[in-house]
This record gives C-alpha cells, structure tokens and sequence, in this order.
C-alpha cells in the first residue's frame, strides 16, 4: 500500500490513459483535430491497443522513478511539461492532427536513462537519447509524430541532466522507493550477501515502510530505517543501516544516523535499540565501524548473549534514549506476578535457538518444565527467555532452578522504570 501511494500520480496518468480508451475506443484518424486545443486533447487518444500499452509500460516503470525522485507535485508538473510542450513543438512544424501520450513516455524515458549517473556518464546517457531521436527524425518523420517525442525527451533529459549535475550537494535522507530496493541491495551486499539476499526479500515482502535512503545529486550513497517494536509502541528498533564501501570515513554514515534520530523525535519515539552481532569475517569483525558509530551517538551496550546466532557470534544490543522525550509517568505494576509458559518459537536470525513464549499468571512458574523438553526435543542449543523485570525478580528463583542464567536487560525497554530482562538455559 505504501509503494500505491508513492506512485500516486502514476498510476492516476496511466488509469486516466486506459479510461479515455475505453470512452473512445481506438482512433484511427485524427482528422478531426485541426486546432491546437483539439490537439491537446489526442495526448488521450492512441490508434491502437498496442500504441496504448506501450506508452503505458514506459510511463509507469518510468514514473515508478521519476515520481520517487521527484514527488508528486514535481512529477506531475514534468508530465504535463512533456504533454504540453510535445504538442507544441509538433503542431508548429508539422501541423495538428497527431494523437498519443508519446511525449510523456519519451520525457520520462530520457529521465530515467540520465539521471543519476556519474558526470561524464550522463554525457554519454544524453548522447545516445539524441542519437535515438536523430535516427526517428531522419527514418520516421512521414509516419510517427516525432517532434512529440524529441520536445518530450529534451524536458525530461535536460530536468534530469540538471538534478544531477547541479542538484543539492548536501547529502539528503529521503523516503526509500521500490526504484532504490536494487542499489540499497548493491551496497549492502559489499559488506555480506547473505544480509544482501535477506534485505532484498524483506523489502519485496514486507514493504518499505520506516525506511529511508541518503541520497546526494541524485545518487544513493547509503540506507538506515527502523521498525516500531512489536510490544512497545515508544521503543523503535533500527533495521538496515549501511553506507557504499566508497562513501565511508567521511562523517556520512553520522549524517544519516543524526537525521534519523531528528524524524524518531518526531514520532514520539523514546529509545532506539540496535540489534547487532560481532561477526567476524577473515578475523575481521565486519561491524567494527557500525559499533563505533553507534558508541559515538551515545548508545551503550545493554545486552550480549555469547553464541547466540551461531556458536562464536553473539547478540549484542544497543541502546539509545532519545534526550528530549519527556517521559510520562510509570504504569502501576501488575499485581500477578507468575508466568506461565504457553509456547516455544525459533528465534530469528539464529541457529537451533529457542524462544519461550509466555503470558502473566497469580503466582510461580507454569509450564517452563515441558518447554524445555520441547525444546531439548528440536535439538536446541540453547533456550531464551525475556521478561519484565518484575516478573523476573519474582521468579528469578524458579528460573536458576532449571539452570537458566540471567544474562543482561534493555533498560526501561517497557517504561522508564520497566526493564526487559533476558535470561538464557544452555
């Protein structure tokens, strides 16, 4: 629903296309449009289902870009840039009597061969875009309107021209776009192809929604997002934060870091904790500069759980208050102080790891025996558990007796005064 509404003005062009068509039906001659306010209206007309479908497939794979880039109102001008100025420019040298959405299609194709790349590709990106409207001068002008279409690729080339070499310089974070999903997936898979593979799936399955790209001039430098949590709706949980290899030591991966926190603030969001590993690579510890970049923020570690993704790679955690959230007051505790054990879960992102599962009870634990035979049962290596502190205090005894082990808590994880205590069974 999130990418519908990105492609909003998109989807609009293209439904309003379709809809003419089947009011009018195919046009077979424009005989009838003899003024430029009659020609004006054949950008709605096509002679044939064909012509309609591919001026459709170019507009909207086109727009899927463009309108990202641009925004709605952006977009929507360049549309209308391409349909008006493609009439013009074909009704004074050729004369009316001309159908089609041909400009548009051909201004947001020229857009997308050109916009974003380096500066000398975007020469050669302009060049062969000129070249294709030479050839259509040169072999076609007796049979397709083809002034439409070089009028509509020199607005949407030179606008894209423009945005690159002389857009912003100021590195930008914008709202990622289903356009952004394969150079974010290229970026990220400079650091590891499995993330790579697993992002890319996320963003297909699960949308874009909370996350967001660095851009600058038109290029997508690096990805940072996060994800409301499950149980809490103040705490935020940062998800897919990299940089390009190229753009790194250079302060942009703080940028990108800072902005975020500046749009949680405005979410109502008191603390960001970051799930992270100390997998190594070679002996090289593949998120050393995430780790320092997150400990200069000021987020401290409040959890390691040693093997916990694999045997050698733990779980650490890391949080981050937000300093100018004002707290509200603490919720009364509960006054059950038991839990009982409902079920077990695999934990993501792990290797025969356990999760229980549980609900709040009057008094002493329930359940914990079967659900460490389940578990023993799938060959887990290891059994987790996570628990208010209260509850955990309160049950701390039972919970040692069946050799779980407590090992950290994320601090005022469910209110200020709330932690989220993690107890581990080997």
């Amino acid at each position: 629903m999130d990418e519908l509404r990105s492609c909003f003005v998109t989807l609009t062009t293209c439904l309003l296309l379709v809809a003419a068509y089947a009011v009018t039906g195919a046009t077979l001659s424009a005989g009838f449009l003899d003024t430029f306010g009659e020609s004006l209206t054949g950008v709605l007309r096509h002679g044939s289902l064909m012509h309609l479908s591919g001026n459709i497939l170019v507009i909207f794979f086109g727009g899927l870009l463009a309108e990202a880039r641009l925004g709605p109102t952006r977009f929507a001008l360049l549309i209308l840039a391409c349909a008006l100025g493609g009439t013009v420019a074909q009704y004074l040298i050729e004369g009316p009597r001309f159908i089609g959405a041909s400009g548009v299609s051909y201004g947001l194709l020229a857009y997308g061969v050109i916009v974003g790349r380096t500066e000398r590709g975007v020469y050669w990106a302009a060049l062969a875009v000129a070249t294709l409207i030479f050839l259509e001068i040169m072999t076609l002008s007796q049979h397709i309107a083809v002034y439409v279409h070089a009028a509509g690729a020199l607005i949407g080339g030179s606008l894209a021209m423009f945005e690159t070499l002389f857009g912003g310089k100021d590195p930008t974070l914008k709202p990622m776009q289903p356009a952004h999903i394969a150079r974010v997936v290229e970026i990220i898979a400079q650091t590891d192809d499995d993330d790579a593979e697993e992002a890319e799936e996320n963003f297909l399955e699960d949308g874009l929604e909370g996350m967001f790209v660095l851009m600058q001039k038109g290029e997508v430098l690096g990805c940072i997002g996060y994800s409301v949590d499950d149980q809490v709706p103040d705490i935020a949980w940062l998800s897919w934060t990299y940089l390009d290899k190229k753009k790194q030591s250079q302060g942009l991966g703080g940028n990108m870091m800072n902005d975020l926190l500046g749009k949680l603030k405005g979410y109502g969001v008191r603390k960001l904790f970051i799930a992270t590993s100390d997998y190594e690579e070679f002996g090289r510890k593949i998120y050393a500069d995430a780790h320092k970049m997150y400990a200069d923020f000021g987020a401290n570690v409040e959890l390691t759980i040693p093997d916990y993704h694999n045997p050698g790679e733990a779980k650490i955690v890391y949080g981050l208050d937000n300093p100018e959230f004002v707290a509200p007051p603490p919720a009364p505790a509960s006054e059950q102080t038991g839990i009982a054990i409902t079920d077990i879960g695999k934990e993501p992102e792990t290797k025969k790891v356990y999760g229980l599962r549980w609900e709040e009870r009057p008094v002493g634990v329930a359940g914990l025996e079967y659900a460490l035979g389940k578990a023993r049962d799938k060959g887990a290596r290891m059994t987790v558990l996570a628990l208010p502190s209260d509850l955990s205090d309160a049950n701390a005894v039972a919970l040692e007796s069946h050799n779980f082990k407590r090992c950290g808590a994320l601090k005022n994880y469910y209110n200020p005064a709330l932690h989220q205590v993690w107890w581990v069974c080997l």
